[in-house]
């Protein structure tokens, strides 16, 4: 390989260290408000041996003399800690001592917990932070959550009553904030306190999202979140300050509502944000809810002035966790080229010569062969979603539930099958094809011929490239407190038990992106068509047939609050819009330096599956 070549590697191999050089520095000066918050990690061994693992923001004039208001948040099911990035950022620079944790069986937190633990982290560290750290104020204990985060937090509040009805102990929080999770409606009934427990004497709101696809059903407004204003629960909930809303009233949107409980003010508040479940976590108007609420509850904390809540920075620090996470994806191709350059031992998988292309598409008859095909493989994924995901394995449950002890993560075996599924079905239709229509043709532009030697150098490639990628990551976590994301999408650092769970799920995600790369480079791309052109139709074939599943659901939804489909299911693809095409664009481009699908398909397979595993909750290990 020339010089030149040798160079151009080089330069990209640079780039993508600075973007992920960039990233590090820039969320982390924006995620401690320019050095006026100390972010440090938190891992508590708490009651039972558990641990909980997440992060604590502490604003520079915390201190046993300048106590603050604490904010414990928690993030929805399936995802991680840092999923509450706008409420750390945007709480903490305004005064808030805030901690953000993993719930039990997500990220680093425990997994082996008893069932009726399972919501009980939040109180864990509740517990813990107000033993331990001076610089709070006990009386202004503040906890939030988004969808089963706001479970959590709910249930964080009926233990402290539960405590207090039965004369264990005072209640420890002060004001509760539920982000896409119904509030409590109805009275606490505990099984060892005679009476029902009526007053909730705390602070309480609730963040909506006015197309929210899980909660704020409610039979009287013909269970449409939109109408969730209207409804007898918005009274209901409002009314527990004893404001007395009528059956006619409509709750005000963003209204502080202050009314008395228990013979001490407290507050109401229902923001509906014009959004889905999904961007409740992702979304300036409800950080700035957020920030409204715990102003409104605790006041502006002392020694801090006060910050328009509109006023936000949080969107910065996820601008640059996306760099690094562009970083990285730059970085697979230009570092295995350099390897490939340098080390001998890899050297023989670079393409010598560039790989053929199929004959060029000039007959109506090759036309309809081709167009036909790529139309079948188009629409084939998504026709295969619910039936695979939400039917097959899925049982039809609420949310995924099944696993082993082999495959523990409900949603990662959903997924994993369907990819397994759709790469069997796209591969018979692909040969099926070839053989009704091609028959003769050549192989050689697929791209698949090789030897025992080299695919096992191909994989041993794949591997040192994605563990060079994690090493870079795990590097900015330490020096930084930073990973590489963007709202779903997520390259975030693991433990021991995630790397078992990554090889069980390997060969059904290698298997997709193998099938995909033969499809996108043995079929697709022909002669006469434009390099460019190829990519394109081969990423919109990916993800199209998808995007129309998300339309018709999301078109049912704001039209009239009807639901197509199961939600979960349908949320579960959004991040595939991004990962398919990229991991499209990322395979093409090895497959021209290689000459075959293996080093590239192994890699972007390789990088996927680690991220899925450590990105999602588990509910059963081998460990």
């Amino acid at each position: 390989m020339n010089n030149k070549k040798r160079n151009k590697a080089a330069i990209w191999l640079c780039i993508a260290l600075v973007l992920c050089l960039v990233s590090a520095i820039g969320a982390s000066i924006v995620q401690t408000s320019f050095g006026q918050v100390n972010v440090q990690d938190l891992r508590v061994v708490v009651d039972d041996g558990y641990v909980v693992n997440g992060q604590i923001y502490i604003p520079k004039k915390a201190s046993a003399e300048n106590q603050l208001p604490l904010i414990v948040v928690s993030h929805g099911s399936f995802n991680n800690f840092e999923m509450q990035d706008l409420n750390m950022v945007e709480l903490s620079r305004r005064g808030f001592v805030v901690i953000s944790t993993d719930a039990y069986r997500h990220g680093s937190s425990s997994i082996n917990i008893a069932a009726d633990d399972s919501m009980n982290n939040m109180w864990h560290i509740i517990d813990y932070a107000t033993a331990s750290y001076t610089f709070i104020d006990l009386n202004k204990v503040g906890v939030s959550g988004h969808s089963m985060g706001g479970m959590i937090a709910s249930t964080s509040a009926q233990h402290y009553f539960e405590q207090e009805a039965l004369g264990l102990g005072e209640n420890k929080v002060a004001a509760v904030l539920d982000v896409g999770y119904d509030a409590q409606y109805v009275p606490y009934v505990f099984g060892d306190v005679e009476v029902p427990v009526t007053e909730f004497d705390v602070d309480w709101g609730m963040i909506q999202g006015k197309y929210d696809e899980w909660f704020f059903r409610s039979p009287d407004v013909d269970n449409n979140p939109a109408r969730f204003l209207e409804s007898d629960n918005a009274r209901s909930f409002i009314n527990q300050a004893g404001i007395g809303l009528t059956e006619n009233d409509v709750v005000e949107n963003w209204k502080i509502y202050r009314g008395n409980i228990g013979g001490e003010e407290h507050i109401r508040a229902i923001f509906q944000n014009t959004e889905i479940h999904p961007k409740n976590h992702f979304s300036q108007a409800s950080s700035a809810a957020a920030t409204t609420f715990f102003y409104e509850s605790f006041g502006v904390p002392a020694g801090y002035e006060y910050i328009d809540p509109a006023d936000q920075i949080w969107m910065w620090k996820e601008f640059f966790n996306l760099l690094g996470l562009i970083g990285i994806f730059l970085f697979l191709v230009p570092f295995a080229i350099v390897v490939m350059q340098g080390v001998p031992f890899f050297s023989e998988l670079l393409a010598k010569e560039p790989v053929p292309c199929a004959p060029a598409i000039k007959t109506t008859r090759s036309k309809l062969v081709y167009w036909g095909t790529y139309l079948v493989c188009l629409i084939l994924p998504a026709t295969l979603v619910m039936p695979v995901m939400y039917h097959l394995l899925g049982k039809e449950s609420f949310v995924p539930s099944t696993v082993t002890k082999w495959f523990g993560e409900p949603n990662t075996n959903e997924l994993a099958l369907w990819t397994l599924v759709v790469a069997i079905v796209l591969l018979a239709v692909f040969l099926l094809s070839h053989r009704l229509f091609s028959k003769g043709q050549s192989i050689d532009c697929w791209g698949v011929k090789t030897t025992p030697k080299k695919l096992w150098k191909s994989f041993l490639l794949a591997l040192l490239t994605i563990t060079t990628a994690y090493v870079i990551l795990f590097f900015v976590d330490l020096c930084f407190n930073t990973d590489f994301r963007i709202w779903m999408v997520a390259m975030r650092i693991f433990t021991v038990d995630k790397v078992l769970f990554a090889i069980a799920y390997f060969p059904a995600f290698a298997a997709f992106y193998l099938v995909n790369s033969l499809l996108v480079n043995g079929g697709n791309r022909v002669e006469n068509m434009p390099d460019w052109l190829v990519t394109v139709i081969s990423c919109v074939s990916n993800i199209l047939g998808l995007c129309v599943l998300i339309f018709i659901q999301y078109y049912g939804i704001v039209a009239n609050g009807v639901f197509t489909f199961n939600s979960m299911r349908i949320v579960n693809l959004f991040p595939l819009l991004v990962l398919i095409p990229v991991g499209t664009i990322i395979t093409r481009i090895f497959f021209k330096k290689t000459g075959s699908i293996y080093v590239g398909s192994f890699a972007i397979s390789m990088l996927y599956t680690m991220m899925t595993v450590a990105n999602t909750m588990v509910t059963a290990t081998i460990l």
